[in-house]
C-alpha cells in the first residue's frame, strides 16, 4: 500500500538493488519486460533505473545479450602529474598490489611503436605483458614495447620483475617523464581475458611514451584499465589572461 507514495523511478531502483543483493557477480537479470511486469512499472522507468545503476558500476548491460550483476568495484585515484607504476598507485590507495601473468617475448616492434620511439621500421625489441591486481582483483592489463637498445644501453629484461620503471633504473636508463594519452576504447580479446571481462567491453585506455633523462623515447606502453577501477585526476589552472583584471 505504501508503494504508491514512492516515486516510480525510486521504486524501480530499490527493487532492482534488492534483486542484485541476492545475485552473484556475472548473473543475468530478468529482461526489462519481465521486470516491468513483475513490478508493475513501465519499461522506460526500468530502463532509466538500469542506466543509473550501470553508471555506478552495479550492473553491466550488453546490447542484444542482457543485463548482468557486476563485481563490486575497487576504486582508486591517481594524479596525472606524477609518473608512478600501476602497482604503486594500487598501494598508495590502500590496497595490496600484485602482478601476475608476466610474459616477456622478443618481437619485431609494430610500425606505430617504431614511429613513436623514433627507431627504424621493423626494429627488434621486447613485448612485455602483465596484469596488475588490487587485493586480488584484476585492475589493469599492461603491454610495454621496448627496443633491444636504448641509446648505447642494451636492454636486458632479466632484471624485470613487476615494475618497468625500476627495471629501467636498474639498467642505468632511468625514465624522467612520459607523454600520455587517455581515451575510452573497447577491450581487446587479450585484455578482456586478463581482466575477466567480455571482449568489447569499455575500458579506460592509456597510451604512453616514456622518455629518458636524455629525452630518448624508450618505452611504448598500453594500459587497459578495467572500467571504474582507477581514475586519474589533473589539476587545471585558468589562463593568466583570464585571471587579469578587466
Amino acid at each position: 500500500m505504501t508503494s504508491r507514495f514512492v516515486p516510480r523511478q525510486r521504486l524501480a531502483r530499490e527493487s532492482i538493488e534488492a534483486l542484485l543483493s541476492t545475485m552473484s557477480p556475472g548473473s543475468r537479470l530478468p529482461s526489462e519486460e519481465q521486470m516491468a511486469k513483475q513490478l508493475g512499472i513501465s519499461r522506460p522507468t526500468i530502463r532509466s533505473a538500469l542506466s543509473a545503476l550501470e553508471q555506478e558500476g552495479l550492473v553491466v548491460r550488453r546490447h542484444g545479450v542482457g543485463t548482468f550483476a557486476t563485481t563490486p568495484q575497487t576504486v582508486m585515484d591517481a594524479s596525472l602529474q606524477v609518473l608512478n607504476s600501476v602497482a604503486d598507485i594500487v598501494r598508495n590507495n590502500g590496497y595490496e598490489p600484485s602482478v601476475t601473468d608476466v610474459h616477456i617475448t622478443p618481437a619485431v616492434l609494430p610500425q606505430a611503436v617504431c614511429e613513436s620511439l623514433s627507431v627504424a621500421p621493423e626494429t627488434q625489441g621486447h613485448r612485455v605483458i602483465r596484469t596488475v591486481l588490487a587485493d586480488g582483483m584484476p585492475a589493469v592489463f599492461l603491454i610495454d614495447y621496448l627496443p633491444d637498445t636504448i641509446g648505447r644501453t642494451s636492454v636486458d629484461l632479466s632484471v624485470f620483475s613487476d615494475k618497468m620503471l625500476s627495471a629501467m633504473a636498474g639498467l642505468g636508463v632511468p625514465i624522467l617523464y612520459a607523454r600520455t594519452h587517455l581515451s575510452i576504447k573497447r577491450s581487446s580479446a587479450e585484455a578482456a581475458a586478463a581482466l575477466g571481462i567480455v571482449a568489447g567491453d569499455a575500458v579506460l585506455y592509456l597510451q604512453q611514451v616514456a622518455y629518458t633523462a636524455d629525452h630518448i623515447p624508450a618505452i611504448y606502453s598500453i594500459g587497459y584499465h578495467r572500467e571504474g577501477v582507477i581514475t586519474y585526476t589533473l589539476t587545471r589552472y585558468t589562463d593568466v589572461s583570464e585571471r587579469a583584471d578587466p
